[in-house]
């Protein structure tokens, strides 16, 4: 199953795909958390060392530093995996995609979304879960293409743009044939809150409570899961997790 995590900068995209991601490796699945934003904090959100996510080398630069060009075969998904990837708790396999480490002769924004791309799409996902956690905004979710046997989760908060922003995702995800479309109502703190994004949304929704320990946890630049895995929001995250967990295989 392949999951791309959509949303506005700040509604809290990146904090609700590592904990979705330790989730669903705690369920017994084989998970690849895809870090496809210029500015990466997934690996932080999933638990990993901050010096170890900062020693990252984004696919598309360590291509080029070896000498790849545009005209050259991309090697398979699974060989970067094993080459850029690192570790991170409970079996998770990171790798960013997204970051942009220096200026260059060719467009390294478009070559980073073609990686998001090309990965998201060729990474082999029937005995494991390939979750993607986009760049703020609609368009790396038009470079993603995810298709009709893939999930979108559009996060939003309570604001008015952050809503809107998602209400675009759900809509531009049913343009490309996405069939589960599930908007999340993220920091919520009312019924009134979840009515009137899920309204506004128009798909299947899920809700997850604001939750002081969020932002304790982001205060000492840990992940959430691990700050406080039974707080309301994990404990959300976690039914979420089990809401999309995929079938076994034979």
């Amino acid at each position: 199953m392949k999951i791309a995590v959509t949303g506005k900068g700040g509604s809290g995209k990146s904090t609700v795909s590592g904990a979705l991601a330790r989730q669903l490796a705690r369920l017994g699945h084989d998970v690849v958390a895809i870090d496809a934003d210029p500015n990466p904090n997934l690996g932080i959100s999933l638990g990993v060392d901050r010096e170890l996510v900062e020693s990252m080398r984004p696919i598309l630069n360590s291509l080029l530093d070896a000498g790849h060009t545009h005209n050259d075969p991309t090697p398979p998904a699974d060989a970067l995996l094993a080459d850029y990837g690192v570790d991170a708790p409970d079996g998770v396999r990171l790798v960013a995609t997204g970051k942009i480490e220096r200026p260059s002769g060719s467009c390294l924004c478009c070559g980073s979304h073609n990686t998001t791309r090309q990965f998201f799409g060729e990474l082999p996902a029937e005995d494991r879960v390939v979750l993607a956690d986009l760049e703020a905004g609609l368009n790396d979710l038009i470079w993603a293409a995810p298709g009709p046997d893939d999930v979108v989760l559009a996060v939003t908060e309570g604001s008015a743009k952050s809503v809107e922003i998602a209400r675009r995702a759900c809509s531009l995800a049913e343009e490309m044939g996405v069939k589960r479309i599930i908007g999340i109502a993220n920091r919520t703190i009312s019924d009134d809150d979840v009515a009137r994004i899920s309204q506004e949304l128009g798909v299947e929704m899920h809700t997850i409570p604001e939750d002081p320990a969020i932002e304790k946890a982001d205060e000492q630049g840990v992940a959430a899961f691990d700050a406080n895995p039974s707080s309301p929001a994990m404990m959300a995250v976690g039914a979420l997790a089990s809401r999309l967990r995929p079938s076994p295989g034979p």
